[in-house]
């Protein structure tokens, strides 16, 4: 049984609908005392600074959208400004940093909370299921295996939404993988990408350039070709092949009641 181009779009749904409600007055203003003003990339890279083992080439790979020198250049500001530093295993926070990423965790439980709390059922199958499919990545999903040993939080509600980050991490190698063997950029995926799904780019956008020499799209207004809406959906097909390699690890009634019980949980 195939579910992963059904299951992905919900997985995407429940993660995204928590992170994008984590944001507070008290998370800006731990921030700002720690000369911050914004949580670009911090989000992403907080299990892995609480556990102690980011390095910079897994900061890579997790922000493998952002162009590597301005990665570069947020790790290298947290280190000058004493919040993150270099220990046995990786780079970790350090004690004036803690608070913030606790803070943020403290968020993300809360919210998941408020999502799913009336689903236990759904949260049980869904978290049981997940872990399986985590511990079935291979290696060469680096930033998914170093996730699935992060320590998982006690709440089952927190505890969910961090195993369904790993499910992300694992399509997140699959689609590189899928568009590099196109010999794509991850600044060519970004507009091609939004232009697929219907959104405006602004003709100075990085990437839509090189995608209009290509063929794939053409830059007045910023359009997919037909070659480029086909490419992209080749990809995303590619992507969904990939994936499922590792989700055969379920049966297909597992893999139904998963899905269902996927749909049963509401966003927040």
């Amino acid at each position: 049984m195939s579910i992963t181009t059904d299951a992905a779009p919900e997985i995407d749904r429940l993660v995204l609908s928590v992170n994008r409600n984590i944001d507070n007055n008290r998370i800006g203003q731990l921030a700002a005392e720690r000369g911050l003003d914004n949580l670009d990339m911090i989000l992403h890279w907080r299990d892995f600074l609480l556990a102690g083992v980011l390095t910079p080439d897994l900061a890579a790979l997790r922000s493998r959208y952002v162009p590597g020198d301005r990665v570069r250049g947020r790790l290298d500001e947290l280190e000058t400004k004493g919040l993150i530093r270099s220990g046995g295993t990786g780079l970790a926070a350090t004690p004036t940093m803690v608070p913030l990423l606790e803070a943020l965790s403290e968020a993300q439980t809360a919210g998941a909370a408020e999502a799913w709390r009336d689903h236990e059922a759904a949260v049980a199958t869904v978290t049981t299921t997940a872990d399986e499919i985590a511990a079935a990545a291979s290696d060469e999903h680096v930033v998914a295996v170093v996730h699935r040993g992060v320590p998982r939080p006690s709440n089952p509600y927190a505890g969910l939404h961090h195993r369904l980050v790993t499910l992300r991490y694992i399509r997140q190698h699959d689609h590189a993988e899928a568009w590099g063997a196109e010999d794509l950029t991850a600044s060519d995926m970004v507009v091609m990408t939004a232009l697929w799904h219907g959104e405006s780019v602004e003709e100075s956008a990085d990437g839509l350039s090189r995608l209009v020499d290509l063929g794939f799209a053409r830059g007045d207004p910023p359009a997919l070709t037909a070659a480029g809406r086909e490419i992209r959906e080749s990809i995303e097909a590619e992507t969904n092949r990939r994936a499922q390699e590792t989700f055969d690890v379920l049966d297909d009634r597992t893999g139904e009641e998963f899905l269902s019980a996927l749909r049963l949980l509401p966003s927040l």
